[in-house]
């Protein structure tokens, strides 16, 4: 535990880094996953979408404590809010991974209503099995954002990226849509609508705003009908959505940092050490201490 564990990890730490080729602080894309096991070694959380294509061999890692498992011709899609750790990957590991912000995709006017149709399905299952044929068009894809990133192209270059970055994601979307996977339309206002509008939120407050109210006002609904909503949408209330992020988080930095119980239940807002043990072991069953010394 003396170890000092980087929770959050921007683009554009990565990238100075040396970690991968990528645009200003937006996208960051490698090859050469094996190089960079140790920095992922525990779980990190990057606000940004990460696409991981397996076009060869296998990657072992973990989604917010779950166990994942990616092989040959397969996709994996994290979301921002997801927590993640490499632990293995094989020695004939052949793949792409790619980080792209949420600031860029809006940038280039995709927002996620727009990029995440498939939102609920992907939460709960986030690896697709592919035809190879498939993972070799996206894999060429990447090799050319590779070269492009790397690349001069003059005042061009901005817009060379943007453009192929569009064709990329309607090509995943379109391998999504040929497997079946159920999407929503998603109209402004709508149900669903305010349950992206809220999972924004949630992400960038959780750690210091532990309200319904305070999502309910910064959309513009009542907490009764904002609570009734994401119940409606995702089956969890938005007081069970906020809890599962504070307890996921606490989780993490007890088991993965040399934080204090005293320094956790500061970081995520809490009044004092006493009312962070009680909510932790209300939900989890356990006392930050038990949790810990498991």
């Amino acid at each position: 535990m003396g170890e000092k564990v980087l929770f959050n990890i921007s683009i554009k730490y990565l990238l100075q880094n040396n970690i991968g080729s990528g645009l200003g602080s937006e996208i960051v894309i490698t090859s050469q996953v094996h190089e960079y096991i140790n920095l992922f070694k525990f779980p990190v959380r990057i606000d940004a979408i990460l696409l991981l294509v397996c076009a060869k061999g296998s990657v072992d890692f973990s989604v917010n404590l779950k166990k994942v498992t990616v092989v040959e011709n397969m996709y994996f899609v994290g979301l921002p809010e997801n927590t993640f750790g490499l632990d293995t990957i094989s020695d004939d590991f052949k793949g792409y991974a790619m980080l792209i912000s949420m600031d860029y995709l809006r940038s280039i006017s995709l927002d996620l209503k727009d990029v995440m149709p498939y939102y609920a399905y992907i939460r709960i299952q986030s690896c697709f099995k592919m035809d190879a044929a498939k993972v070799m068009v996206i894999a060429q894809y990447f090799e050319l954002l590779s070269v492009l990133l790397n690349d001069e192209l003059g005042n061009r270059k901005d817009e060379v990226v943007k453009g192929l970055i569009i064709s990329m994601i309607n090509k995943l979307s379109n391998d999504l849509d040929e497997m079946g996977i159920p999407s929503i339309n998603i109209k402004t206002k709508s149900k669903e609508y305010y349950f992206m509008k809220f999972m924004e939120l949630l992400l960038l407050n959780f750690r210091e705003q532990h309200s319904v109210g305070f999502y309910s006002k910064k959309i513009g609904l009542s907490p009764k009908y904002l609570s009734a909503l994401m119940k409606d949408v995702s089956g969890s209330s938005a007081s069970d959505w906020i809890n599962n992020y504070i307890v996921l988080e606490a989780k993490t930095l007890l088991k993965y940092s040399d934080m204090s119980i005293m320094q956790i239940a500061d970081y995520l807002n809490f009044p004092n050490q006493s009312f962070f043990s009680k909510y932790f072991k209300h939900h989890v069953s356990k006392t930050p201490k038990q949790y810990r010394s498991v």
